[in-house]
């Protein structure tokens, strides 16, 4: 009981500190915006209408004419809808409604009311809507955007939604997508495990393939290929996907076999190279590269083209990573990471010149490669920069701004979703100052993460007091110290971890702080001695506790603090298996992790700890230092989850 009155005064407290901020006068009680949303979702039409005119001079009333024209949009009449988003244009809730509102078209088939209102929605990233655009188009007799959409629509191991039928058979029909496309998509969809959209992609190449056929191809591969029929495409293609599933459970066979049928493969031979060049890559193995060469004649997707330059890294071959480098797509090659290797690489070489350029452009970000790139150009990294002076009239434009009010009122009323949607839209249009007097607000009532998304997104303006914050200084110094930990580090995985949302959970059940798995949790409360409950991830301390001694026990394992970053999101066995048999550079390690998500987590994790022992004014500030050396594998038991 005492938790939940504690949690019911600090919302109170909470909205009546927002109320006074943004001037607004308290006419609508929390009750009055709760009751019109559970009408809404009941159905009740009565029931939304007084609570609508409850909300009449609130700034969330808005909230109550978009339900109630929600509620009513499959028949409502065009000018209707249109009253609402003028009067509200520019708004999450207006485009929103204007995202269903053109479904309802679409399923009406008002192909020129749809084309009218699609240029004007804002966020054009909806799949669905983007292939009702096509649609429309197309029954003007407009097919012109078929070809821009391919690479999105068909050029993918997804399973589209079925408004997306039609503008993929047309696809098809025109020519837009060949026949080719089809076996490129079938391999896409194969390597993906996509069995239902490979076995119809198939059938539409006129072979059948059953589920059980499937299976019994991935589960026994070397048995597929001995009875393959390579006279045929289909079969050609199955045999290739084959040697790379046999490739996982005996490279030597399945290399072996390939090297004496490759032949009768024929220009699916370089496809099953590639198949093995990727199971071997995935153990790291030396002999990837020769295998990725003779596969060069086979299509690239992007993911196989950066499998290959991970590993040159890893394997610090500079002339072929050039090589595959100026091959790749403007898109990839534009990438900082990529560019950054490049200079490494045109480093190696002696091209000292060509690499500084490249360098020295990457370097005016503070970001994991741009510090890379200003330590090797011997730049020392800059004080913390000054924070920014805002004034009143900031604060008094952040007030009048509708969209930040309604995040800031939703947030104190604890609707955490839709409070986020709108901060989150209103972002976009800030300008630099907006969104630091914005970041600076929210960070005065504990809403963190919104407050870093806020300062993350300034142009020229950045200040350090929201980028890199630090609250529950006293009890994350307090653990760090009694864990021997560096504080700068711990602050660098809590950022990356939860943004500082205590109640923060993972998709996979980590919650907490520190994104906690239950199993983890329980291990270290056995090892303090601590009575075990789910709760006890949610509560600060305890979290902060916990997390501390499993990174200071992943970090005694694993023996270095990349290893043990890595370690603390992928599970320290894993690290220790991406170790090489001989030292290695760690930026080198980290850009070889074969999981992206880990990859990206540890670079990120690495570079706060820079930021945030600058911050602090003591730690090592410089981000090659803090990386160091990998010391060579040592095969050891791994207590602990």
């Amino acid at each position: 009981m005492f938790p939940v009155l504690r949690g019911m005064r600090r919302r109170v407290v909470l909205m009546a500190g927002i109320l006074a901020s943004f001037s607004v006068p308290a006419l609508a009680a929390d009750s009055d915006w709760l009751a019109a949303r559970d009408a809404f979702r009941r159905g009740d039409d009565a029931g939304l209408l007084a609570a609508r005119q409850a909300l009449a001079d609130s700034p969330l009333a808005v909230y109550g004419d978009f339900w109630m024209l929600w509620r009513r949009l499959k028949d409502a009449p065009p000018a209707d809808v249109l009253v609402f988003l003028d009067r509200e244009k520019g708004s999450y809730l207006a485009d929103k409604l204007r995202s269903e509102w053109l479904r309802q078209i679409a399923k009406r088939q008002d192909w020129e009311l749809f084309r009218q209102e699609y240029p004007k929605l804002v966020d054009s990233s909806d799949i669905e809507l983007l292939c009702l655009k096509l649609q429309a188009a197309l029954a003007a007799g407009d097919s012109s955007a078929l070809a821009p959409a391919k690479a999105t629509l068909w050029m993918t191991a997804k399973d589209q939604v079925a408004a997306c039928t039609p503008a993929l058979d047309a696809m098809q029909a025109q020519g837009v997508v060949s026949e080719e496309d089809r076996w490129l998509r079938l391999r896409l969809a194969l390597d993906a495990n996509a069995g239902g959209l490979a076995r119809h992609l198939l059938a539409g190449l006129g072979n059948e393939l059953s589920a059980e056929q499937l299976k019994s191809l991935q589960d026994q591969p070397d048995t597929f290929i001995s009875a393959a029929d390579l006279s045929t495409r289909s079969q050609r293609e199955l045999a290739a996907y084959a040697y790379g599933r046999w490739a996982r459970q005996d490279y030597m066979a399945a290399r072996t076999q390939l090297e004496a049928q490759a032949s009768g493969l024929r220009e699916q031979a370089a496809v099953a190279w590639r198949q093995l060049a990727m199971a071997a890559a995935r153990q790291f193995d030396p002999e990837s590269e020769d295998l990725f060469a003779r596969s060069e004649a086979a299509w690239w997707p992007d993911s196989q083209r950066e499998t290959r330059l991970r590993l040159l890294v890893r394997m610090g071959k500079w002339p072929t990573y050039l090589k595959v480098y100026e091959q790749l797509p403007a898109g990839l090659k534009d990438s900082r990471g990529w560019q950054y290797w490049q200079a490494r690489a045109l480093q190696a070489g002696g091209s000292g010149s060509a690499a500084r350029r490249i360098l020295a452009r990457l370097s005016s970000d503070e970001d994991y490669y741009g510090l890379l790139a200003a330590e090797s150009l011997g730049n020392v990294m800059a004080p913390a920069a000054k924070t920014v002076h805002l004034d009143d009239a900031d604060r008094d434009r952040l007030a009048r701004n509708a969209g930040f009010r309604r995040a800031f009122l939703l947030y104190g009323l604890g609707q955490r979703w839709e409070s986020a949607s709108e901060w989150n839209w209103a972002v976009r249009t800030a300008d630099d100052r907006m969104l630091l007097a914005a970041a600076e607000q929210a960070n005065g009532l504990g809403w963190y993460d919104r407050a870093i998304y806020a300062a993350e997104r300034t142009e020229t303006l950045h200040d350090p007091r929201y980028l890199y914050l630090t609250p529950y200084r006293e009890v994350t110094r307090s653990y760090a110290q009694e864990m021997n930990l560096d504080e700068a580090w711990v602050y660098g995985l809590i950022r990356q971890e939860s943004r500082f949302v205590t109640v923060a959970r993972s998709g996979t059940g980590a919650g907490g702080l520190m994104q906690l798995m239950p199993g983890t949790a329980q291990w270290v409360t056995n090892r303090l001695g601590i009575p075990w409950h789910a709760e006890i991830v949610n509560d600060i301390g305890q979290n902060v506790r916990l997390g501390t001694y499993y990174l200071n026990h992943v970090l005694t394992e694993l023996g270095h603090p990349v290893l043990a970053t890595a370690g603390y999101n992928a599970g320290p066995r894993r690290a220790l298996e991406w170790q090489s048999d001989e030292d290695m550079e760690a930026a080198r390690y980290i850009e070889s992790i074969p999981f992206g998500e880990t990859r990206d987590y540890v670079r990120k994790v690495m570079t706060n700890a820079v930021h945030y022992a600058r911050a602090f004014g003591e730690g090592e500030t410089r981000l090659a230092v803090r990386l160091g050396t990998i010391p060579a594998r040592i095969m050891t038991p791994i207590e602990g989850p």
